[in-house]
Order: C-alpha cells, then structure tokens, then sequence
C-alpha cells in the first residue's frame, strides 16, 4: 500500500467483510462493463476514505525525516491516487465482465455436454401421454309416454291423382 499510515487488522477486515457482502448482494446476476466498473469505483472510493480515515501512527518503513508536503504536492498526490483507482477499477471490470461471460459459455458447454446422454435417455424412455377423453355429443331426450297423435308424416313418394293405365287397351 501506498499509504503513510499503517492500516489496522481490525479496519482491513471489517472493509473485507463489507466488500464481500456487498459482492455476493450484487451477484444476482449478469452484469455488464460499465456497471461493474460504476461499481468498483464506489467501492474503491469508499475503501479508501475508510483507509484514510483509519489510519494509524505513521509507518516506521520510512527512516529519514519527511520534509513538509505543501497544498501542491498534496493535489498532486490526491490526482494520482484519483487515477490509479481509475485505472484500476476500469482493467477490473473489464477483467471481471469478461471472465464472467467465458465462465458462463463455459458451464453452458459442460451442461449441454454433461445432460446430453441423460437427455436422450428420458426421450427414448419417456411413456405415451394419457388418452384424452374424448367429449360425448348430447344424447336426445327421449320422451316416454308422449304420443304424437296430431303429426302428419309425408315418406316416400307422392301420391298420384289418377291410376295410370299400364295395359294396352286400357282407359286413362
């Protein structure tokens, strides 16, 4: 780390605990470069607040006596640090996004790989669906002890005026 300040075991976990969390809140499904980058840039900025503000005594890495940074120097300093989270989380996302989609091409293969003989297995054993019942046609209602005494019935030919003389010699 590039920070001056020792971070303290018990800040370092508590943003790994937090981190994680949030990770496995945000694992819910696919996303793409720009959100995981929106992302990792928040999480990255709120990280190193944290940090900054956690900071314990000065590290005892540096020897020589620090001369006094001036306002410029300090900019300077808070615009790299700007960039290089930046950077940072810009190769992340696209580090993630692309792992994440060759991970899912991947279980896509293995499963259409690993399910296929299971898949042909339950199309040559699958069993013939159930007869549908077909729907019966209404039956008539019969009418018991009803006697049709006024119905006039017409079958078979008409009836003719006059017998026709089928004989030779006969009279029409």
């Amino acid at each position: 780390m590039t920070s001056v300040h020792d971070i303290p075991i018990p800040a370092l976990l508590t943003a790994f605990a937090a981190t994680s969390a949030l990770g496995w809140l945000a694992g819910g499904r696919r996303r793409g470069v720009p959100a995981i980058g929106t992302g990792l840039l928040a999480v990255q900025g709120a990280l190193h607040l944290v940090f900054s503000g956690a900071g314990g005594p000065p590290s005892r890495h540096h020897h020589h006596a620090e001369p006094v940074t001036t306002a410029m120097e300090t900019m300077d300093a808070d615009a790299s640090m700007l960039a290089a989270h930046f950077v940072a989380a810009a190769v992340c996302a696209l580090w993630l996004a692309r792992g994440e989609a060759a991970f899912f091409r991947l279980a896509h293969a293995v499963g259409h790989l690993a399910f296929t003989p299971l898949r042909l297995l339950l199309t040559v054993v699958r069993l013939p669906a159930a007869p549908r019942p077909v729907p019966q046609s209404p039956r008539p209602r019969r009418l018991h002890g009803v006697h049709l005494t006024h119905a006039l019935t017409r079958r078979g030919p008409p009836a003719i005026a006059a017998p026709l003389a089928t004989a030779p010699g006969a009279a029409a």
